[in-house]
């Protein structure tokens, strides 16, 4: 009987294999100037004026911190909502009203937005400031205002940042193709992440167990001849891909290595959050298939506000006719592993998780197996209790999930492996 696979990965599988993915490497290639930095200024570059690499580069001036992971980042997207459309406590003075309603007052009084800030905000925290200067001049900056009722001018705001958010994410997506080409030849790809993305999948998955060496090992160009007209080359990959037919890979980046390659996926591939598109970027490019957002599970406790929808990964993914309609293996008598490698385990997508969970009948289903990947330096033991303990936390039966990871354990359905690119 066959084991059939599910792969999860994350952003540290391109890590791993190379990439210069994380967003350290975007905020000091994209937001921070570099050359300020170098003699303790704290500026962004001339060029970045978007309002969430603003807002980031805020939370830097604060925190003194650029090594965020990208799931921070959706965090501090979900706590600026928050703050502005429903209030917090520990950061407003003497309300209990969100910032949103001390922005209408501002603009539409005559005070400077900047100043006003400074007797609502607590310890003048400068992200705050922004995002309420920010909000006010917006408003402020609509034509006729005064035609204009309230909730008109929350949903013209929030479509703002909205696609602000759009413009972040082209910009990002830009930053990574820049990564996949070869940092001295712009027309050729970047080869070194390419075999190491290919060797570490067939880590992963065992279905290869030597190591290619180059590119030519596994990408074999064919020439094909049409009916009557010119030859054209074909790229396939080698035969051993094969045994990559019984993998589906959930694919939390934004890369899709099979794609990179102009090759058909020998596996059910798809990339959760979208992925990159396959046109050239240009200064002003307008295409983007990537998704910044945060948890649905957020999104559907705030019924006042639906226009926020807008900024859930779900909401956005159901709008993607490209993806894979099945991207689960099927539910049969076949053994299931589902691995992880390079994944956070934040709580931004517990959501995809207990589905798959659910799906699969994780408690009572002895034929399905969790595998939790993970390289030197990068144990995730705390992060994987938190996600079995959470999840048993759903079940309708309270007794089994307190003690699923306990049966996990004693079932050997639940396994922490080592592995590396060496």
């Amino acid at each position: 009987m066959e084991v059939k696979q599910l792969l999860i990965l994350g952003n540290g599988f391109d890590l791993q294999c190379g990439l210069k993915s994380s967003y350290e490497d975007f905020f000091n290639s994209v937001i921070i100037d570099n050359i300020g930095k170098g003699f303790g200024l704290q500026q962004m570059k001339p060029s970045c004026t978007g309002f969430w690499e603003t807002l980031l580069f805020h939370y830097y001036k604060r925190n003194g911190n650029s090594k965020y992971k990208w799931c921070d980042i959706e965090t501090i997207i979900k706590n600026t909502l928050w703050i502005l459309y429903y209030g917090d406590n520990d950061k407003l003075i003497n309300t209990k009203k969100s910032l949103w309603e001390e922005v209408k007052l501002c603009a539409e009084s005559k005070q400077i937005p900047e100043q006003y800030a400074y007797s609502i905000v607590k310890n003048t925290e400068d992200q705050i400031k922004f995002l309420f200067s920010y909000c006010v001049k917006f408003i402020r900056n609509l034509e006729k205002i005064e035609d204009y009722t309230d909730d008109e001018k929350l949903q013209l705001l929030t479509m703002q940042l909205f696609q602000e958010l759009n413009n972040f994410e082209k910009r990002f997506c830009q930053f990574i193709k820049n990564q996949i080409v070869n940092p001295q030849d712009k027309n050729q790809l970047n080869l070194n992440y390419l075999v190491n993305a290919v060797n570490l999948l067939a880590r992963l998955t065992n279905f290869y167990n030597y190591t290619f060496g180059n590119i030519n090992q596994f990408v074999i160009s064919k020439v094909e001849y049409k009916d009557y007209g010119e030859p054209f080359i074909k790229k396939i990959l080698s035969n051993e891909f094969y045994a990559l037919r019984n993998t589906n890979i959930i694919n939390f980046n934004y890369t899709a290595l099979f794609d990179i390659l102009k090759v058909e996926s020998p596996c059910v591939y798809g990339n959760v959050h979208g992925k990159l598109c396959n046109n050239r970027c240009t200064e002003n490019c307008t295409s983007s298939n990537i998704i910044f957002g945060i948890d649905d599970t957020f999104i559907q406790t705030q019924d006042a506000n639906s226009d926020l929808r807008l900024f859930s990964k779900t909401y956005r993914k159901m709008l993607d006719t490209s993806a894979p309609i099945n991207i689960l293996p099927s539910k049969d008598n076949n053994e299931i592993e589902i691995k992880f490698y390079g994944h956070s385990l934040s709580e931004a997508d517990y959501s995809y998780f207990q589905s798959i969970f659910d799906y699969y009948n994780l408690y009572s289903n002895d034929k399905v197996s969790l595998v939790f990947y993970y390289s030197k330096g990068y144990e995730q033991y705390e992060a994987i209790y938190k996600l079995i303990n959470v999840y048993g936390r759903t079940l309708a039966n309270e007794n089994q999930g307190k003690n699923l990871m306990h049966k996990l354990l004693l079932e050997n359905r639940l396994k922490i492996e080592e592995i590396s690119l060496d």
